[in-house]
């Protein structure tokens, strides 16, 4: 739906699975942050304090139980959702776009759906099939043999190489590049690195978004799996042979080495990384800059190089602060000892 010329607050309970208060009339036509003192645009906040805080004719959505007395809103049971809704209620809607320009450069043998969009400068290679509702946006390079599924986005600048498939409603950010050789070599250090030909592709489900600058390897035979629903953040590096299953979450500078397995639901924090081989559980949860060098087990979260249990790494890291006390204590102990010692020769 359009709402670009305002909801009501009764429209906007609805579109929340929420409960209005004050004004159901009351008409909202955009989202602030806290701050905010525009009373036409409406503020999301789970904190009751900053929400009383603001002006009184400024609409709110606050969680279950926790109307203002006087003040117009919605009441939600999770406002972080509630958040997401209401900036995706008030984005601006997409332009369809259909054809592909004049500038494109399209093989004979790609398939191409009429309601496709192909952008300026785009490259599409030999038996290529792009579907319903795909948008290439300028400058996007097919290799031979890809296949993009119903409703997804690929930006500019992005490139996919041969044999990559995707599946329906993804999206791919600018710079991403998928299905790139995988890093396969046997080490010769005297006559020069051996290089392992890279023949198999990079597959991605349904509703897969893949960040800007992300690489993500083809397979030596077989396929690197990216499962439905995982998240990609920007700057994310996958190996070849990898299978992240699904609804993953991956965030910035993370490092998936190749032949790694990652069970559904699991998450890598920042500059996070698995070693080859290694499988971490199904929602498992990986620290910032945390090291998995062997198997996690489901549902565990880890920390630390090499990755451990979490609760023994604070334990860790809490000692480690003591180091500089407990040296000085192991001197004084000496000492004592030493003392004792002596005093017992004479």
């Amino acid at each position: 739906m359009d709402f670009s010329k305002g909801i009501t607050i009764a429209e906007l309970a609805k579109a929340l699975s929420g409960r209005p208060f004050g004004d159901a009339r009351f008409v909202v036509r955009g989202v602030q942050g806290p701050g905010g003192k525009d009373p036409s645009r409406i503020i999301v906040s789970k904190d009751p304090r900053a929400v009383a805080a603001t002006q009184g004719g400024i609409a709110v959505v606050v969680p279950m139980g926790r109307a203002l007395v006087g003040r117009t809103g919605v009441e939600v049971a999770d406002t972080e959702k509630a958040f997401a809704t209401v900036l995706d209620l008030f984005s601006p809607p997409e332009v369809s776009r259909e054809g592909v320009h004049e500038t494109a450069v399209i093989d004979p043998g790609a398939t191409i759906s009429p309601s496709a969009y192909v952008g300026p400068l785009c490259v599409v290679e030999p038996r290529c099939v792009i579907s319903d509702g795909v948008v290439l946006e300028a400058q996007v390079h097919l290799g031979p043999d890809v296949s993009i599924g119903r409703g997804s986005r690929i930006e500019a600048g992005a490139v996919l190489r041969e044999g990559t498939v995707v599946g329906e409603g993804c999206f791919i950010h600018s710079g991403a590049v998928l299905g790139c050789d995988g890093f396969g070599f046997l080490p010769d250090f005297d006559d020069g690195h051996v290089k392992i030909p890279q023949l198999g592709r990079v597959r991605l489900g349904d509703r897969v978004e893949v960040g800007a600058c992300v690489t993500i390897d083809r397979a030596t035979l077989d396929e690197t799996v990216i499962g439905d629903g995982t998240v990609i953040d920007n700057h994310v590096h996958i190996g070849h042979n990898a299978r992240i299953g699904k609804n993953c979450i991956l965030v910035a500078m993370t490092g998936i080495a190749g032949s790694a397995v990652l069970g559904d639901g699991v998450v890598m924090a920042a500059r996070s990384g698995v070693s080859d081989h290694v499988t971490v559980g199904t929602r498992a949860q990986v620290a910032a800059e945390a090291g998995v060098t062997k198997d996690v087990p489901p549902g565990v979260t880890v920390s630390g190089f090499p990755a451990r249990d979490h609760r023994e790494q604070m334990k860790i890291q809490a000692m480690l602060r003591r180091l500089p006390e407990m040296r000085e204590e192991i001197r004084r102990l000496k000492q004592e000892i030493a003392d004792l010692r002596g005093g017992g020769c004479r």
